[in-house]
């Protein structure tokens, strides 16, 4: 038996912000709404900043490494340093008060500015320093814990583990274990295939945590640190490198239809013929997030957006777009019944 116990402090995760819809959806709509809602459109340039006053340049650094792990896989995603914290969706603290945790994807839009959205606990100039970036950007890019995956079928020996994590180095309360360990993320609120051990999502458990499955009951569960087959994967296959054929252009008071499934996404391109205002909106009966873009030479600049998921009505932008330029349109199908056909009009 390993003799490996756990040494390390954990992620603990702020309470989820919970999605709001209207009564009477079915559970199937609710279903595919809650399992990609956290996440971004694909194509987002994700701004981060570093809250003055914290930290030093080699924990920065170790964050910066981080961020470009996860670029570096081709991902549709970016990712810009900002010291404009007007500009900074992700803002990032250094309280070693306050433990090592981020909001999840898109529910860092709704923290105040005032506020981190996610923070370092803990020393990361070394390979745990590391690993623990790379696990708060998964959340920051709308992954989960991988523990608390539903198809994971772990048994926990739960008595061991309140008495382990209740114990230094983590000093959680019951309440915490529970929502970072315990409880398990209902099957509609992951885009979750087997569940994976070897995870950045994961956590490490000593021996004797886990009742089942085998060999984790015996042997612990120890993820290697770094980024699985499987995270290449889930982050490839939702935020797929992005590709100029795959953008269709949008003509004025012309419609197209949204061809994208569940969970998928369109993007648009759509050149003013004029510098005027005008309304970006979807019909039909899709559950859809749209975003709109001015497209730039380096980075494309974020303009305005919409979320219909959840509710009876369509996602409608209206906004002044100068003549010549080129607007990116994206819009994520977060639910498609196909009740009807569904599509976008710039009018």
């Amino acid at each position: 038996m390993s003799t490996k116990t756990t040494q390390k402090k954990y992620c603990n995760q702020p309470p989820a912000v919970n999605t709001k819809h209207e009564e009477g959806i079915t559970e199937n709509r609710l279903g595919f709404i809650l399992s990609v809602n956290k996440k971004w459109v694909n194509g987002t340039t994700i701004k981060y900043l570093f809250i003055k006053g914290e930290g030093n340049k080699t924990q920065y650094d170790v964050v910066r490494k981080a961020f470009k792990q996860w670029k570096d896989l081709g991902i549709g995603l970016s990712f810009i340093e900002v010291t404009d914290i007007d500009e900074a969706m992700v803002r990032i603290g250094f309280d070693h008060k306050d433990g090592s945790w981020s909001y999840v994807g898109r529910d860092i839009l709704t923290i105040s500015k005032a506020d981190r959205t996610m923070n370092f606990g803990w020393d990361l100039n070394n390979a745990y320093g590391l690993t623990t970036a790379l696990h708060e950007i998964g959340h920051t890019l709308g992954f989960q814990h991988e523990h608390q995956n539903f198809n994971a079928g772990i048994v926990w020996n739960t008595e061991a583990v309140y008495k382990s994590f209740s114990a230094p180095p983590n000093n959680w309360s019951k309440a915490q274990i529970d929502s970072n360990i315990i409880s398990k993320l209902p099957p509609n609120q992951m885009q979750a295939s087997k569940w994976d051990a070897e995870s950045i999502m994961e956590y490490e458990f000593e021996p004797g945590l886990v009742r089942s499955p085998k060999p984790y009951d015996t042997a612990g569960i120890y993820p290697g640190g770094s980024l699985s087959p499987q995270d290449i994967g889930a982050v490839r296959s939702f935020y797929p490198p992005l590709k100029k054929n795959d953008t269709q252009t949008l003509a004025y008071m012309q419609s197209a239809v949204l061809t994208a499934k569940s969970g998928k996404q369109n993007d648009f391109v759509f050149k003013a013929p004029s510098t005027r205002k005008y309304t970006i909106q979807t019909f039909g009966d899709a559950d859809t997030l749209m975003v709109v873009s001015e497209k730039g030479a380096k980075e494309n600049h974020y303009l305005s957006g919409d979320d219909d998921s959840g509710f009876s009505k369509n996602t409608k932008v209206t906004l002044p777009l100068v003549k010549g330029r080129e607007y990116l349109i994206n819009v994520r199908v977060m639910y498609n019944g196909a009740r009807s056909g569904s599509g976008i009009v710039v009018s």
